[in-house]
């Protein structure tokens, strides 16, 4: 995740008439690290020309094709999301587990009939199996006391001086069923509030909470020539899960507006998404101590499937209130762009090896599509708002018998050509293991941080503080697997 980045989020958004689909939903969804095995997470994701590990399959399907004997394999994952924040003077802190399997992998390794044989095509190997890119497990919170407004104000802006049949379903038509906010029975236009705290005061909270994936399953053919050159290419089959629910609240602990107790509104946001993607890649071995590697990416567009659901409750001196929107749902087409990515690997004997990763993205291909058109001004953002960016991995691994020590990091560059809106991060990464002919077992630790300011709400003359937050991710891979 983003390390130093400004990331606007925007309640205003959240709550339209669709789901606003912004620049943060279309790099959350291509913007993906390199993991599967334990392995290629001790190494920082760069094993574009090591090989012989399924996460290959994920960078370049030439790997699979170094494979000696055939291997069934898994993974186990454990994954901590924290988040510290500061709002108005006041911090919170809020953490949250998750357990997951982010690789399981079947590979079948077929050698020439004519053992003796040392040139030509002297193996093929097959592998399926499942990688995860992604984990977007999050939860952190925010508290404080906004002395200045309350959302009721962002829902008045937001109601204008349309009649209550005509309010938005997901937002102010909320605050009015539940009397937060009521015709201007002065003015005879727009909306006022008659109990709502209008002008701050209140104890505002926010919590927010995620889950999700993004991985593929990959069904990869390569084959080793001479010992020296290795093709391969594979079908990935891909899928994002995301979950996300914010939940807004406004209390009246001072007792200062008379009639207003408290309000909560939650928002909950589910996106399921599917494609395909075609990888080929080669590995050439220059010689005993150094290869080089190059792999390409090209997607297909995702199929992107929207639920959304709002709801409102408001406690006041008339009585308790209650009202919900009806579910909304949307679809449309994410179209992610080619991926290409270059390695070279230095192997010191059976002592260890230097492998180094770069992979080229151009964000500014990246398209929102649907039926009606609706996203050509969006569209127009990203081709001006993004650029080209480069992801750099390195890993080292050192052999001792039968153990093995590893590290790496990954510098995932920015895709906004102004970098306020979002820096480089990096993913910092140990881990060892224990390998023979026949058996493997792997662990490894990754960390990586993300600074944000979140705005609970906003709107033209509202001044509003955003909630100062760092989150950070810490990841436990465990592997084991069997060769045969």
């Amino acid at each position: 995740m983003n390390k130093n980045s400004v990331l606007m989020i925007v309640l205003a958004a959240l709550i339209s008439e669709l789901p606003a689909q912004n620049t943060d939903d279309a790099v959350r969804y291509s913007r993906t690290q390199t993991g599967g095995t334990a392995l290629s997470h001790g190494m920082g994701g760069a094993i574009g020309a090591v090989g012989a590990d399924f996460s290959s399959a994920s960078v370049n399907p030439a790997g699979i094709g170094m494979y000696r004997m055939s291997e069934f394999g898994g993974s186990a994952s454990i994954f901590n999301a924290s988040g510290s924040s500061t709002f108005y003077g006041s911090s919170s802190d809020d953490r949250k587990f998750n357990f997951n399997i982010p690789n399981l992998h079947l590979v079948i390794h077929s050698p020439s009939f004519n053992r003796l044989k040392t040139k030509g095509w002297l193996s093929t190997t097959f592998a399926i199996g499942y990688n995860k890119q992604s984990n977007f497990s999050e939860r952190w919170s925010f508290k404080g006391v906004n002395p200045d407004n309350s959302l009721v104000k962002q829902f008045i802006l937001d109601a204008g001086n349309a009649s209550p049949g005509n309010l938005n379903p997901f937002g102010s038509a909320l605050a009015y069923q539940t009397f937060l906010i009521d015709p201007d029975q002065t003015t005879g236009s727009g909306y006022t509030s008659i109990y709502g705290p209008l002008n701050g005061g209140m104890t505002q909270r926010g919590l927010i909470e995620a889950r999700g994936r993004a991985g593929e399953t990959n069904i990869a053919f390569a084959g080793n020539y001479s010992n020296r050159l290795y093709v391969g290419g594979s079908l990935a089959i891909r899928r994002i899960v995301y979950e996300r629910e914010y939940t807004y609240s406004e209390r009246n602990e001072t007792d200062s507006v008379p009639g207003f107790n408290n309000l909560e509104y939650r928002q909950t946001l589910s996106d399921r998404a599917t494609s395909i993607a075609l990888r080929a890649g080669a590995i050439y071995r220059v010689n005993d101590f150094f290869r080089l590697g190059a792999s390409a990416l090209l997607p297909l567009d995702y199929t992107v499937r929207t639920e959304y659901f709002s709801e409102m409750s408001s406690s006041l001196a008339t009585g308790d209130f209650y009202y919900a929107s009806p579910d909304g749902e949307y679809q449309y087409k994410l179209r992610n762009p080619a991926r290409f990515t270059f390695s070279g690997a230095f192997v010191y004997k059976k002592l260890g090896l230097l492998s180094i990763d770069y992979e080229m993205v151009n964000y500014s291909r990246l398209r929102l599509i649907d039926d009606a058109d609706s996203y050509a001004a969006f569209n127009d953002q990203i081709r001006d708002g993004f650029r080209n960016s480069g992801n750099l991995r390195i890993g080292l691994e050192g052999r001792f018998n039968d153990l093995y020590a590893r590290g790496g990091v990954q510098l995932i560059g920015t895709p906004y050509e102004n970098t306020a809106f979002g820096k480089a991060y990096q993913v910092y990464s140990l881990g060892g293991g224990y390998r023979n002919n026949y058996f493997f077992m792997d662990v490894s630790y990754s960390f990586s941080g993300q600074d944000l300011m979140f705005f609970p709400y906003s709107a033209p003359g509202l001044d509003i503080q955003p909630a100062n937050t760092r989150i950070r991710n810490n990841n436990f891979v465990f592997s084991i697997g069997t060769r045969f």
